[in-house]
């Protein structure tokens, strides 16, 4: 079975080569360097939420066309074993759809950090993001602030998503959060 990022990178390199577009055509329209596309399209590096919005955004997709997933069940439950990983921004960071679609003004999203796991590159989007830790605590920072935040089981934190920010786990520990955003292109 392949992996998220060997299905998302056969993916996008099958939308390149569909449009005719080289690399660096692609680069020039996103502003992501044509290595790290390469990069991607190989399945071989991880990809954050602020670089996979503009290259969807480029192919006309929402994340739930990006990624082949198992058509959900029931009248729109997606059980806790269903979730389909969409993505991983970092090693030990998984990111999954919490709703069957993304056709909505909003999309919930778990995200899972495995102990360790850091985040280091900013994440930046249109609309609105909303964080409720759901198990264990995690360090949310900005760019333009020095000082993080630390929120802990219960906590929750909105802003808007073009303030560059990352979140990683705190204490060295495992965490989970909701992670709802609003007013992304494509529904994302």
């Amino acid at each position: 079975m392949p992996t998220w990022a060997s299905a998302l990178g056969d993916r996008l390199r099958r939308l390149r080569n569909g449009r005719s577009e080289s690399l660096a055509d692609v680069s020039a329209a996103t502003g992501i360097s044509a290595s790290f596309l390469s990069l991607l399209e190989q399945g071989r590096t991880d990809v954050s939420l602020g670089r996979l919005l503009p290259l969807l955004d480029h192919y006309g997709l929402d994340l739930a066309e990006a990624v082949p997933q198992a058509a959900p069940s029931g009248r729109g439950v997606v059980r806790r074993g269903e979730r389909p990983v969409l993505f991983s921004p970092a090693e030990g960071i998984d990111v999954s759809l919490a709703a069957p679609d993304q056709h909505r003004a909003f999309v919930p999203l778990v995200v899972e950090y495995r102990r360790g796991s850091v985040m280091e590159s900013w994440s930046e989007h249109d609309g609105d993001e909303f964080v409720f830790v759901l198990q264990g605590s995690l360090v949310v920072e900005f760019a333009a602030d020095t000082e993080p935040l630390v929120l802990d089981e219960g906590d929750s934190i909105s802003f808007r998503g073009r303030k560059a920010h990352r979140l990683s786990p705190a204490h060295d520990a495992a965490a989970r959060a909701l992670v709802v955003t609003t007013g992304t292109t494509h529904g994302l």
